[in-house]
């Protein structure tokens, strides 16, 4: 059906005219007996406005007291560690100190009570000796003393009504560390917003409200607001007046009590305050006491005006309801229906107007809410496949990483075949042809000679081979994260002898290198140990250069000449094998990591290697 079926408008006028015309007839009949009610009756009707001209005045003191408590308590704070430094001037134990004492440190400070409370909680001297002996312990305090005693800290409590006599009272709380004993101060709270030069709010709560209503309501005769709880239902407008606690009950439970005498009728009622603020006073309880005793008449004119009002207000809605119905329904439901189209289409950013209460706004919302929903679950999976891609793109990276290592690899070892067969076959050759030279003499001193150079020469073939086995490793498994402190402790353990002390670093970091990693800084160690001469320790620490990590070893020994940093790293230089340095190269170049010695003769040794980026972390 079409929002716009005449058919469905018509029914519904028609429907809204017969609810219209019953309710015209009833209110008629209705009439003629609100003419005859009593008095009373008619009050009811300005009770209710009355009532929530009381909250309304009520809920803005609170405001208002909310606002002025601040600066009260600051003197409080500032007031409490003067009376402790006071108290301990005394010289003298605090057990004799006297409410005269007290008395005049708290004039000095602007408080009107001061209460000394021991650690089980018993009140030993105050300037209000009513409460000497009472122990706050008793009334559910214990924890709260116990984490204020020797705390040295401050706690305000908020503005409560003394049920004692109805005063509106401040409390504050501080135990100088070390004393042993609670200070706790009062201030009347009506005295502190005067002395603040705040608002005075017995004013503004009652005296030109009374007024104000009386205006309006001259049936009005009184009205009073008592702070009511179990322990006391004090006026805070008059001083010392005091409710009756059956009443107070009897409102409390049923909301509120309306008694008739004579000619007034009081009605009590019980309520809360929503401000937050309203903590200060809890519970409420206001009276109001009407004169019963206004004309018939004003009561029978106020029924006949309202009469001609409502059939005014009939008429009228009946010739603007068919206009009004499809403004405020027709409209609003060919709206909806408009961009319901849109989402079957699958725009899904549609937001519908939510402005109202009433059944369309709880349609409107609700398709909102599945827009949202569907927008909602399109973003996770975006995010979801934006995942997926990047954790496809690091595996990517880590398999070139492997890759690279891999093509290194095989460079190395092409190049180790051909280096390391040339070099065996040279030293062949030259063996080869010193034993015909020894074949071909008879001195001895000449075959010892060559002989000499034959067992060098099958030396060399020896760390020739040697050297291939260890650089036919290098590369030949996959990179693998190790940890560098570890690393280095395990390279030292195969020199438990040597008279070297360690200085090595406590930040775990791990680096990405060849399984012979190890190798690195073993071939550090044996240099140190074999040409460090007096080399007594080796320190192992960090640095960074941008994103790099540098991890520097350095030791304490002779260090390496100038002049033979340049081939340090290359193969066959060194007065050993020749190989060592060149095999630390090679096994950090794997994962592209490089290696330059910088440390100045005489100093020590000191080599730098520099870890890119993606290839060490914490």
């Amino acid at each position: 059906m079409s929002p716009d079926n005449p058919t469905l408008q018509r029914k519904l006028i028609i429907l809204l005219f017969a609810i219209i015309f019953i309710s015209t007839a009833s209110v008629g009949i209705g009439v003629g007996y609100f003419a005859y009610i009593q008095n009373i009756q008619f009050l009811e009707k300005t009770t209710q406005t009355v009532q929530q001209e009381v909250l309304d005045r009520t809920e803005a003191f609170f405001l208002i007291l909310a606002g002025a408590e601040p600066s009260i308590d600051d003197e409080m704070r500032k007031s409490l560690p003067n009376i402790s430094r006071e108290l301990l001037a005394l010289k003298k134990p605090v057990l004799y100190v006297t409410s005269d004492d007290l008395r005049s440190i708290a004039d000095r400070n602007q408080v009107d009570d001061i209460y000394l409370i021991n650690q089980d909680g018993i009140i030993f001297t105050t300037t209000y000796p009513e409460d000497i002996g009472f122990d706050l312990k008793s009334v559910g305090l214990e924890s709260f003393l116990n984490d204020i005693m020797d705390s040295g800290r401050i706690s305000l409590d908020r503005a409560a009504v003394n049920a004692l006599n109805g005063e509106i009272t401040k409390y504050a709380y501080y135990s100088h560390p070390g004393t042993g004993y609670i200070i706790e101060t009062s201030i009347k709270l009506k005295e502190a917003l005067e002395r603040t030069k705040s608002r005075d709010f017995t004013t503004f709560l009652m005296d030109d409200l009374f007024r104000n209503v009386q205006t309006h309501n001259p049936a009005v005769l009184e009205i009073d607001l008592f702070s009511s709880n179990e322990l006391s239902q004090f006026s805070l407008i008059n001083e010392g007046r005091k409710m009756d606690p059956e009443i107070y009950n009897i409102a409390k439970t049923h909301g509120s009590v309306r008694i008739l005498s004579d000619n007034n009728l009081t009605i009590y009622t019980h309520f809360r305050p929503k401000e937050k603020e309203a903590d200060y006073t809890g519970n409420l309880t206001s009276m109001v006491i009407y004169d019963t005793s206004m004309p018939k008449n004003e009561l029978i004119k106020t029924a006949w005006h309202t009469l001609f009002i409502f059939i005014f207000v009939t008429v009228v809605s009946f010739l603007v309801s068919g206009r009004l119905f499809r403004r405020l329904v027709l409209r609003r439901l060919e709206y909806i229906v408009n961009n319901l189209h849109r989402i079957g289409d699958g725009d899904y950013s549609v937001k519908i107007d939510e402005t109202g209460e009433d059944e369309f706004t709880i349609i409107a919302r609700e398709l909102n809410r599945m827009c949202d929903l569907i927008l909602a679950r399109e973003e996770e999976l975006r995010q979801l496949y934006h995942d997926q891609e990047k954790i496809v793109e690091e595996r990517t990276k880590e398999l070139r990483k492997v890759k690279d290592a891999f093509e290194q690899a095989n460079i190395k070892l092409t190049m180790l075949n051909v280096i390391t067969r040339h070099d065996i076959i040279n030293q062949i050759s030259a063996l080869s042809s010193f034993l015909d030279l020894i074949l071909e003499i008879n001195n001895q001193d000449t075959v010892h000679e060559y002989t000499q150079k034959c067992r060098q020469i099958s030396e060399i073939i020896h760390k020739l081979i040697v050297f291939t086995k260890i650089y036919e490793d290098i590369g030949i498994k996959d990179p693998v994260w190790q940890d560098v402190r570890k690393t280095v402790e395990k390279a030292a353990l195969d020199y438990p002898n040597a008279n070297i002390s360690y200085d090595l670093p406590q930040e775990k970091i791990l680096v990405l290198a060849d399984p012979l990693f190890e190798k690195v800084f073993f071939t550090f160690i044996e240099n140190t140990i074999r040409h460090g001469e007096y080399a007594t320790t080796v320190s192992v620490s960090y640095d960074y250069q941008g994103d790099d990590l540098l991890i520097i070893y350095k030791d304490d020994g002779t260090g390496i000449e100038k002049s033979d940093k340049s081939r340090l790293f290359e193969k066959g230089f060194g007065k050993h094998t020749g190989f060592g340095l060149f095999i630390v190269k090679e096994i950090l170049a794997i994962t592209n990591i490089t290696i330059k010695e910088t440390g100045e003769p005489g100093m020590g040794a000191r080599f730098e290697i520099l870890v890119p980026e993606g290839f060490w972390k914490l």
